[in-house]
């Protein structure tokens, strides 16, 4: 199943990189041509999404590694890793774009070609469909690296829409119009490179996907036969999957043998009904006097 995923995920990268590379390019030529700094800003904006997308497939062919005795949970933080480190070019990359775009307002704007437009569509249309491919895929695959690249792509299709409102105004004579968007565009950037850096941050400490998550471990062990209760689940997160590892316990009388029977059965089955779960650790313990004083309790 692993080996499906990640070649998924690696051709959404690799389409990624593709789409983004010929529409950067494409959007360079035409910003030049035309004297519009909003569409240059917008091709620097590709660019780094290009790098992205590449710096998500490294991560994606570092993360299928298997497990070994430096790395016994695999190396799925990888996707994580690569998240960040594009979310840090993107805050470069937004501070050079709002200084160029600050230069142009200060040192007066100058008129758009109107031919500028066709390039605008020909980008809207393409971020369009990278937004929509790459999102699916990312929710299919539970990839937070994609993720992070479709959340991109979606901001990029509102972008074309205000550079087309400034051509637009251009054309009526409001130049001053074109440097501002491409200001905008520039806090845009900010402002997912923050999100994206923020999210893997979060899941790079090992932070609980949800509360819903450990819910379900919780309903799913105590649904095994022989499971009288369950505490202390502690889930970890690991890139796209998770850790986890919880307590179970079971009558005081239980022979060993039967107690680890019940211990595999509820780490199959959080195992099987969750996906977005890799490993889970079960502890036994006897449901005893000292249990129902701590444990059962403090739940009352």
């Amino acid at each position: 199943m692993d080996a499906g995923r990640f070649r998924t995920g690696e051709r959404a990268a690799l389409v990624g990189i593709l789409g983004n590379s010929t529409l950067a390019a494409m959007k360079l030529v035409a910003g030049v041509l035309t004297g519009s700094a909003a569409l240059v800003a917008d091709a620097l904006d590709s660019f780094s999404d290009t790098l992205s997308s590449l710096i998500t497939w490294l991560g994606m062919r570092i993360s299928q590694k298997p497990a070994d005795d430096t790395h016994p949970y695999g190396h799925y933080d990888a996707e994580a890793i690569a998240g960040l480190i594009g979310s840090i070019i993107l805050v470069l990359l937004a501070y050079e774009l709002a200084s160029q775009a600050a230069a142009r307002i200060i040192q007066g704007a100058r008129p758009v070609e109107v031919s500028a437009i066709l390039a605008v569509f020909l980008n809207l249309a393409g971020k369009a469909y990278l937004a929509w491919y790459t999102r699916r895929v990312a929710e299919r695959i539970k990839s937070p690296a994609l993720a992070a690249n479709a959340a991109n792509y979606r901001g990029d299709v509102y972008t074309s829409v205000a550079i087309l409102i400034g051509i637009l105004a251009n054309t009526q004579g409001l130049y001053i119009l074109d440097p501002l968007i491409a200001l905008g565009i520039t806090l845009l950037i900010f402002k997912t490179a923050v999100e994206i850096g923020w999210k893997n941050i979060l899941n790079l400490m090992g932070t609980v996907p949800s509360p819903e998550m450990v819910r379900r471990i919780e309903a799913l062990s105590k649904d095994v036969d022989g499971v009288i209760d369950v505490h202390r689940v502690r889930v970890h997160a690991m890139g796209a999957y998770n850790k986890v590892d919880l307590h179970v316990c079971v009558d005081e009388n239980l022979p060993l043998k039967e107690a680890h029977r019940v211990a595999h059965k509820v780490q199959t089955r959080i195992v099987e009904n969750i996906p977005e779960i890799t490993s889970a650790l079960v502890h036994v313990e006897p449901y005893d006097e000292h249990h129902r004083e701590v444990h059962f309790n403090n739940k009352k």
